[in-house]
């Protein structure tokens, strides 16, 4: 099989792990790197073995030896870097959220189908095994009908303006960041919501410090869901039905252990230690899509990531949670004159 040539664009904490995952793939070369800054750049080619270096993501994507980028950077760029490197004829794995709005989706997914290019969203846990197994277990009903599912992701980020979490023009706030998770494992287990209900405490700037939500499904199981930036909560998820419980250790989203408990029987521990750190998922997915010639995953599909785009852009709505127009806009995408 073919080896595919990897860049990156953006060179902070989550492209070192995803960095270090893409090192340990099969069939995958970490050929280019790039940072608005040359030197971060290069020093992250240098530590991570990538052939190459850019100081504009501009150039990296024109570089015809690259198959596909992964984007790194934070989520109010994600659209204008999505589209730039779609424009070049370069399939796409973007960090989640993949756009700050339903629309900003509905437009790269378009692109891609027209230039027959592979798009995917890194939402890491859809791709986690011992996510796959617990959804498994549930739909063949071995802890009976689920009655409630329990998430949350909280921690306390000192306040600080220029922060990516406080930063409205990096869309900032608990739910694109944080609170995706908690929803994300609503939708992935139930599907659309047939009720939804949220409510946010906003920062003056207009962003969410906390949000709640609770959705119900045409079962009539119940999630509730919880995210902040200032407070650390116990980060923990459980799922529960009328015949027993699935509950993850802390940490739930990332690839940890969860304990099976079945009413009457000894209580089993799952355990699913990643291969590296769980990034290999998402990378040998994406590997594998376009090996065989797939613009889509059928695993994380463009529905899935809409699902969850326009059931944040929903939330939004409800609680009232506004970024600054420039980073919400279509037609020029936040960050398109700078790259």
């Amino acid at each position: 099989m073919k080896n595919i040539n990897w860049g990156i664009i953006g060179c902070g904490a989550i492209a070192q792990k995803f960095a270090q995952a893409l090192n340990g793939s099969n069939h995958c070369t970490p050929y280019a790197a790039a940072a608005r800054d040359g030197k971060r750049a290069a020093d992250f080619a240098r530590k991570w073995g990538f052939t190459k270096s850019y100081g504009s993501y501009r150039e990296m994507v024109q570089d015809k030896e690259v198959d596909i980028v992964y984007i790194a950077t934070p989520h109010s760029y994600h659209y204008a870097h999505v589209k730039l490197c779609l424009e070049a004829g370069r399939h796409v794995l973007c960090e989640k959220p993949f756009t700050v709005n339903a629309e900003q989706l509905k437009v790269l997914i378009d692109l891609a189908a027209n230039r027959n290019l592979f798009l995917m969203e890194a939402l890491w846990s859809r791709f986690l095994p011992g996510m796959t197994k617990a959804k498994e277990l549930v739909e063949q009903g071995v802890i009976g009908e689920v009655v409630l599912a329990e998430a949350d992701f909280g921690l306390n980020f000192p306040y600080d303006p220029e922060h990516r979490l406080y930063n409205p023009l990096l869309a900032g706030g608990a739910l694109l960041d944080l609170g995706i998770y908690p929803l994300f494992l609503s939708l992935h287990l139930f599907g659309k919501p047939e009720i939804l209900k949220a409510h946010s405490l906003l920062d003056n700037n207009g962003i969410d410090l906390t949000t709640s939500m609770i959705t119900q499904s045409k079962s009539g199981a119940i999630c509730n869901l919880i995210s902040t930036v200032r407070a650390n909560t116990p980060i923990r998820a459980k799922i529960i039905g009328t015949k027993g419980t699935i509950e993850f250790d802390n940490w739930w989203f990332t690839p940890v252990d969860f304990t099976l408990c079945i009413d009457g029987k000894e209580d089993q521990i799952m355990k699913y230690s990643p291969d590296i750190n769980g990034f290999e998922y998402e990378i040998e997915e994406a590997v594998r899509c376009l090996q065989e010639g797939k613009t889509e995953s059928p695993i994380m599909s463009h529905d899935f990531s809409l699902l969850v785009m326009e059931t944040m852009d929903d939330i939004r709505k409800m609680t009232g949670i506004t970024y600054p127009q420039e980073i919400e806009q279509i037609d020029e995408p936040y960050g398109w004159k700078e790259l």
